[in-house]
């Protein structure tokens, strides 16, 4: 049931994004007069959307190495000194052969892959927050800056798109 729970922050992160991105904020432009008010909402919605790619791939990485049994980490070997900087305890001592070697090689792709996906979708927010808003709020070089804030925020809802459609095998 718990494992369900990443599955909801990963669909919560992408429904955010798309509903923000695709539906509210082209509405409001068409809506909402002066357009210098529909900016203003706009950017505020962005900035909310931008959180959220902030903290979903954060608490979905903690839940990941918590929980699931294909992280690296998985719930018989739950100990919180990964958190600490701790690489945890090893899987090669339980023995198993090279057919365990090969499916532990297979995880620990997916986990690398997943693991650039989330820091990634994270990076990004985090440069949107601190560089892309801010400077449209500024209204230095706002055509510029609004290319790059819609290249950005592509690129996290891509990154959400790819990371919750692998999520459904990953957190069942």
């Amino acid at each position: 049931m718990l494992g369900s729970v990443g599955f909801f922050i990963g669909a919560l992160w992408w429904g955010s994004l798309t509903t923000i991105g695709f539906v509210v904020v082209p509405l409001l432009f068409v809506w909402v007069s002066p357009k210098a008010l529909a900016g203003l909402v706009a950017g505020h919605l962005f900035e909310w959307a931008s959180w959220v790619s902030l903290l979903a791939p954060v608490l979905l990485w903690v839940l990941a190495r918590v929980l699931n049994p294909l992280s690296p980490h998985g719930p018989q070997e739950r100990d919180w000194g990964w958190a600490l900087g701790s690489p945890g305890p090893s899987r090669e001592s339980a023995g198993g052969g090279e057919l365990e070697s090969a499916h532990e090689s297979v995880i620990s792709r997916h986990w690398r892959l997943s693991l650039w996906g989330l820091g990634g979708s994270a990076a990004l927010a985090l440069g949107m927050l601190t560089v892309v808003i801010p400077h449209i709020t500024l209204g230095l070089e706002r055509a510029t800056w609004h290319s790059v804030g819609t290249l950005t925020y592509a690129l996290m809802w891509i990154l959400a798109s790819v990371l919750l459609l692998k999520s459904r095998r990953f957190w069942s």
